[in-house]
């Protein structure tokens, strides 16, 4: 009699904790139905990702391209004409103008100044351009211009925007036959410099690829090292693309 109470309580035991693990087990998934976190369904552990949950990435392209040591690759092409009404005179100089442009983002937004506010309209970057150009002339005096030049921009980057405007400007230098037409007093050396400015729309199709639009002003002389130095003042535009590597190098 005493043995058989013994093996009741043996065989209730694990019966009794079968049953308060099962109740426990259906009200935690109760807790949860519904929040899209985590589900059991069977034996089987399913995770799946909250939609208000933050991804790594940026879930917007202009956060994802702007950002520090982001190098960049574009081709543009267009044309210039002059004269543009600043400065003197001299005779019409118009050229179709191809442009390669290697960039390197310098900074992030907001990782300098008065931009810590995601509202504020200076928010941006700098990125450094090294471009190598060659021009056609089609009109009036010269053939070709082929140069370097070095440029600094600054992207007007906010958030969630997928236009993206910038300003830049900067120098370079360039090699002509246009000094050959002694009928002009413009370009009077091979060797010319070439100050400039530009603004432009980059138009954010992905992650990796921009169109973008622009417009330029150039000048063009040889800084008095030749007695022929009326100068160039060209206005015009161009159009292009924008490759953006990932990230080439590790942080």
């Amino acid at each position: 009699m005493h043995l058989g109470c013994k093996t009741k309580r043996i065989i209730r035991a694990p019966v009794l904790l079968g049953f308060l693990f099962t109740g426990l087990l259906t009200n935690w998934n109760a807790s949860y139905a519904g929040e899209g976190d985590l589900s059991v369904p069977g034996s089987d552990a399913k995770l799946t990702v909250s939609p208000n949950s933050k991804s790594v990435e940026p879930d917007d392209l202009a956060s994802h391209i702007f950002v520090e040591d982001r190098i960049t690759l574009e081709f543009m092409t267009g044309a210039m004409f002059s004269p543009s009404g600043i400065g003197p005179v001299v005779p019409v100089f118009n050229y179709q103008q191809n442009n390669v442009r290697l960039g390197w983002m310098l900074d992030s937004p907001d990782s300098w100044g008065p931009q810590a506010g995601k509202d504020d309209p200076l928010r941006g970057n700098f990125e450094a351009i090294l471009e190598a150009t060659g021009s056609y002339v089609w009109y009036s005096y010269g053939t070709y211009m082929v140069g370097v030049t070095g440029l600094v921009r600054y992207n007007f980057v906010q958030p969630d925007w997928i236009v993206v405007p910038y300003i830049q400007g900067g120098a370079g230098v360039i090699y002509t036959n246009a000094r050959n037409w002694s009928n002009q007093d413009a370009i009077g050396a091979n060797v010319e410099f070439t100050p400039q400015f530009a603004g432009g729309l980059k138009f954010l199709l992905d992650k990796n690829w921009t169109f973008n639009v622009e417009g330029s002003f150039q000048h063009i002389s040889n800084a008095n090292t030749s007695a022929r130095n009326q100068g160039v003042n060209a206005y015009g535009g161009f159009v292009g693309f924008t490759y953006v590597f990932d990230k080439i190098w590790s942080d």
